[in-house]
């Protein structure tokens, strides 16, 4: 009896001390949200510092200088000026809602009423793209509740300020909807991630609807959280629907990057009307994203289920699955589309990123390609004059030395830090060579005997296997490889200090690593062991083996990965961080917590 009692007294002495050191760890991890917080808020001011004290006629000055309260007279000026002139289409629609927003209460009756005309006279057009649509239709949806119960004819449109607050209302829960069942058009973009958050902030902080402002809110945490399992050093990785030059090369110049900055506490500081909102906004993340964005202390895969772009022509679905896979570690990220046309022009399929040598943090490859018919699948435009009518605004878009865009002629197989890319492209193609881009910021290069081209950038180490003879052409930030043979390939090896102490180790690691290959047109294959003894097979276009098992990357649910999961058609994203959950339920709008 006496032994039974000696051991509950040691029980409970014991769960006192566990149930005491629960309490100091949770009181340590409130305490470093809190720090979060007061250093979110001081880059908050820092960037709407910026707009607010600038003399610079945009909305985004006038939003800031309204929602800063100091220069109203100032403020009032220059929108009164701006709106003589209105132009911009929907990139017009959200900057000056959002500033009458942040400034209705100070400004003069004279600035409402010229706010309020400008939606009578002034026409936007509403776009052709997904990131189009959600500016001009929110915008839209809190134009039309901010001056309720108007007539046709007092609107740009002619439809009433009911028709126009439900065709709004239906395209965003359209779109709401579509996001979290099938996956964005234009997904994880690095530079068009702000023309998703500014509409879901906007609606989070002004809609009057509760339910919409709880959309805009649970889909301000959902694009956030998309980008916080992929984000590296202030960095977007994996593959990308749309990015531009430079930013494909210099992670740090992209838009996402602001965000980083303001959200994460990561990357540097950078100014950018694009991040205005975002720094006036009531909205806060979520202390379990934050903490997903910075903790790269252990390597991870995460995979994810998006889709094409709409398909107008030349093809039997209209949103075909997109499938995702990044490798992340705390040097760097592998990640990679499967290939094809998955976004017209602006694609990159698959990239390194990593954390040394800013600015030009980047390693990739591709097959510059172009053509009328890649446009006639997403432009309703005559074929024949596409190309003519995208250059002048997209204009590497044809050019053979251009460092963006997709390839129906590319496909890629990646298993963690190993990638396996073949190209099978047919003869008068418009361009028929492959590309592949390294920064001239790498620590070390060293072309080995056994054709392995060996790179370190600081603790990352980088090998390239090129199946055919290349030129390496230097640039003016860059060496180019240039491989003119239409069937073609490489594997891309990518390790760090964690796992090989120095380069002479990785170069010893790969020395006998070397794939056999079939380059035949029609018959593009390889056959590949990475150093841990993984068995790679691949089959152009679609025929993927890992250790003599098939692949399915068609069973990839929408979101899986250690910290995000979501199954196709749910419309629910659970967020796991440790101990923490946060479920976003869009079927009922409820966010739950654990």
């Amino acid at each position: 009896m006496d032994i039974l009692k000696y051991i509950l007294k040691r029980l409970s002495f014991i769960l006192s001390l566990v149930c005491a050191l629960v309490v100091i760890s949770q009181a340590m991890n409130t305490d470093e949200y809190d720090r979060y917080l007061a250093g979110y808020k001081e880059r908050a001011e820092f960037l709407s510092m910026a707009f607010d004290t600038s003399s610079n006629l945009t909305y985004y000055s006038v939003a800031a200088k309204y929602a800063g309260g100091t220069y109203i007279d100032e403020a009032d000026s220059m929108l009164l000026e701006l709106l003589k002139d209105p132009r911009g289409d929907m990139f017009w629609m959200f900057p000056v809602i959002g500033a009458y927003l942040y400034g209705k209460e100070v400004m003069s009756p004279e600035v409402r009423d010229a706010v309020r005309n400008s939606w009578k006279t002034y026409a936007p057009y509403r776009g052709d793209t997904e990131n189009h649509w959600c500016m001009y239709y929110t915008s839209l949806y809190l134009a039309a509740e901010q001056w309720p119960d108007l007539p046709g004819q007092e609107w740009f449109n002619g439809k009433s300020s009911a028709e126009n607050l439900q065709k709004a209302r239906e395209y965003i829960i359209h779109w709401i909807e579509i996001t979290t069942t099938i996956g964005q058009g234009e997904f994880d973009s690095p530079d068009y991630l702000p023309e998703y958050m500014i509409p879901m902030l906007l609606l989070a902080d002004f809609a009057k609807d509760p339910a919409m402002r709880k959309r805009g809110k649970m889909m301000a945490d959902y694009l956030m959280a998309d980008f916080a399992v992929e984000h590296l050093d202030g960095q977007y990785v994996g593959g990308f629907s749309r990015i531009t030059e430079p930013g494909v090369y210099e992670p740090l110049r992209s838009n996402s990057s602001a965000y980083a900055y303001l959200y994460f506490g990561t990357g540097e500081p950078r100014i950018t009307q694009w991040i205005l909102f975002p720094a006036l906004s009531r909205y806060r993340l979520p202390e379990i994203i934050y903490r997903i964005a910075v903790d790269r202390d252990e390597a991870y895969v995460h995979k994810e289920r998006k889709r094409v772009r709409n398909v107008i022509r030349y093809g039997d679905e209209i949103n075909p699955p997109v499938y995702k896979y990044t490798y992340m570690t705390g040097d760097y990220a592998l990640g990679s589309l499967q290939g094809g046309i998955l976004q017209p022009i602006q694609q990159q399929t698959w990239n390194i990123r990593f954390t040394s040598g800013r600015p030009h943090t980047a390693v990739f490859g591709l097959h510059p390609y172009w053509s009328g018919y890649e446009l006639a699948m997403f432009f309703p435009q005559r074929k024949k004059t596409l190309v003519a009518d995208v250059v002048p605004s997209k204009q590497t878009y044809n050019q053979p030395d251009k460092w963006t865009g997709g390839s129906p002629y590319e496909r890629t197989f990646q298993h963690k830090n190993t990638l396996l890319v073949l190209y099978d492209i047919p003869e008068g193609t418009n361009s028929e060579h492959i590309s592949g881009f390294f920064p001239k910021t790498l620590d070390e290069v060293i072309h080995g005997d056994s054709g392995w081209i060996m790179m370190r950038a600081g603790n990352t180490f980088i090998g390239w296997y090129p199946f055919r003879e290349y030129d390496w052409i230097e640039e003016e930030i860059n060496w180019r490889l240039h491989s003119p043979y239409r069937q073609n390939g490489y594997i891309v090896e990518v390790r760090s200090t964690d796992e090989y102490q120095s380069i002479a180790d990785f170069v010893s690691a790969l020395q006998d690593a070397i794939p056999e290959t079939n380059l035949q047109q029609n018959e593009v294959e390889a056959t590949y062991r990475n150093p841990e003894g993984d068995k790679l097979q691949f089959t152009f276009p679609d025929r993927r083996y890992l250790n003599n098992s098939p692949v399915h990357i068609e069973d990839y649910a929408l979101f899986d990965g250690p910290y995000l999961q979501a199954e196709v058609g749910s419309q629910m994203l659970t967020i796991r961080y440790k101990d923490m959950v946060r479920v976003l339920d869009f079927n009922t709008l409820k966010i739950s917590e654990q």
